[in-house]
């Protein structure tokens, strides 16, 4: 079972990463799915009108599901000892850590790595590297924020780039793209050797302390990239959003730039924008983007999971 690993979901009912309402997984034997799991959860958690605008997910829905100490179990015995596969891993493991956390549950001995950055390394040059953009990309079918779809996907996003690199051995896969070694839950996230440049911010937004520079971690790969946003964020202000980025080590700048790796968008203003929708950001984006320069594009949801990812690691 060289390239046998089970994928894995879960979207949460409100901004605390434990408070998991449903999850998906789904497995994969040697590159074949043979096997799936979907349950709703009852996170004993009030909902956020947010998360329940993104996953259609309802207190209702919930009411009599299974609570999280209930079926954890089960979800051990479906995983099986393989590892585990996530888009935005650090995200859904964090999620799953905090679930145990909060119930007072011991970790169980759980393996994992990600569709995300897997993808970005093994498969270079792409607008996005989000769920349903690469499910797009690659033909899959996707019903984005279903946790046992999304879990499908990320898994065939995997046994594609295999494919692609002509790579039979999920180890040595993701060994010839630099993984150091899997996260474990409960522990810290995976490691990817890289050669990254020393840390320098210059930006108007936040300036990190000493000590604040001295937490940093160079090997997170958010650490020394540079970040733009444009239109208007829901959970944060540009500000905070800006803030959280330098805390990473990233650089939050104010225009989009040969230099730029991320542009975040939020909600477009089309007083503004126009009929194109486009800010001049996005424009000049998709202007380098033409040009070869790599610009990832967010939207605000992706740069919430990409931050607790960072965090969590």
């Amino acid at each position: 079972m060289k390239s046998s690993f089970v994928s894995l979901d879960v979207e949460t009912a409100n901004s605390f990463r434990g408070s998991i309402c449903s999850i998906g997984l789904v497995k994969f034997i040697d590159g074949q799915v043979v096997d799936s799991f979907y349950s709703l959860i009852n996170p004993e958690e009030e909902f956020d009108e947010f998360n329940i605008f993104i996953h259609g997910i309802t207190p209702v829905a919930t009411h009599r599901a299974p609570t999280f100490p209930e079926i954890r179990q089960s979800i051990i015995n479906f995983i099986d000892n393989l590892p585990v596969v996530a888009h935005f891993a650090q995200f859904d493991m964090g999620a799953l850590k905090d679930a145990y956390l909060k119930y007072q549950l011991p970790f169980d001995d759980i393996s994992y790595f990600c569709s995300y950055f897997v993808s970005k390394f093994a498969y270079p040059g792409q607008i996005s590297y989000k769920l349903n953009e690469l499910a797009k990309h690659f033909g899959f079918n996707l019903i984005h924020h279903d946790a046992l779809s999304d879990a499908k996907v990320s898994g065939q996003i995997i046994c594609k780039l295999m494919e692609l690199n002509n790579q039979p051995n999920l180890m040595e896969f993701l060994q010839s793209i630099r993984y150091k070694k899997l996260g474990n839950l409960g522990g810290n996230g995976f490691l990817r050797t890289s050669i990254r440049h020393s840390y320098t911010l210059k930006n108007k937004f936040y300036i990190p302390t000493v000590e604040e520079r001295a937490a940093m971690d160079p090997s997170n790969p958010v650490y020394g990239t540079y970040f733009v946003f444009t239109g208007k964020l829901e959970r944060f202000t540009r500000q905070e959003a800006a803030k959280e980025i330098a805390l990473l080590g990233g650089v939050p700048e104010g225009n989009v730039t040969t230099k730029t790796n991320y542009l975040v968008i939020g909600e477009q203003d089309f007083r503004i924008v126009g009929k194109s929708g486009q800010s001049n950001k996005m424009k000049k984006a998709f202007e380098l983007l033409a040009k070869g320069y790599e610009i990832e594009i967010l939207s605000e949801l992706d740069f919430l999971k990409l931050i607790e990812m960072m965090k969590s690691g």
